[in-house]
């Protein structure tokens, strides 16, 4: 069995830890590019897309290292097969995202809304269809009674001395402020909980569902 790319997806996202957790997880709503691969005929291949709003698109996992049968999820704390989540460690690093469709120029689809990495390899597009991709009273199963109770409010007792990197602290600990594989979170030895975001350490507590910042240091 071969795969072979047809392209790559551009975004803004260059770490595993940038990038939202599924489309539309949170309030970053990006724009994207996916470029397709010259010398293939893939213009005649996206004859008529452009009357189509969203499209799937699928990705190869490529900085996925390994995988294993049972996995941790962001919103839970134990684990589940890694058939019944999204994670990106698979025995096979399959992605599936649905993202809006902007704009087709030549090989280059401008998209909003992806969850992947810059760089990822796309495999496939196809058309979403709303009657055949939409089940509405679908079974949610484990993720209806996570663990995770959902948002947490974020309150800062400290300044921050940069507004995108506090945009990115709260979204990191709205969706869960608690230690995980997928996060960058430990004890500090106490009560409290240390995020490590790129040179930055984050200190902070939890009450109840309240995550109050209390400081920032280099």
């Amino acid at each position: 069995m071969t795969l072979t790319p047809i392209g790559v997806i551009r975004t803004p996202y260059l770490s595993k830890y940038d990038a939202p957790r599924q489309p539309g997880a949170d309030d970053r709503i990006h724009d994207g590019t996916i470029d397709l691969f010259p010398g293939h005929n893939y213009e005649q291949a996206l004859t008529d897309l452009d009357g189509f709003s969203h499209i799937w698109v699928i990705s190869w996992f490529d900085q996925a290292t390994g995988w294993k049968p049972m996995v941790l999820p962001p919103r839970s704390r134990r684990k589940h097969g890694v058939f019944a989540t999204r994670s990106p460690h698979r025995p096979n690093p399959i992605g599936i995202s649905v993202v809006q469709l902007l704009s087709i120029h030549g090989l280059k689809l401008q998209v909003r809304g992806a969850d992947l990495l810059d760089g990822t390899p796309v495999l496939d597009i196809k058309p979403y269809l709303p009657y055949a991709d939409a089940i509405v009273d679908a079974g949610r199963g484990w993720t209806e009674t996570a663990d995770v109770q959902l948002p947490f409010e974020v309150v800062w007792a400290c300044l921050c001395p940069d507004q995108t990197l506090q945009q990115h602290i709260e979204r990191v600990l709205r969706a869960d402020p608690f230690p995980h594989p997928y996060r960058r979170i430990k004890r500090d030895g106490g009560d409290g909980y240390v995020l490590a975001v790129r040179e930055h350490r984050i200190t902070y507590t939890v009450e109840g569902q309240q995550v109050v910042v209390v400081g920032i240091t280099p």
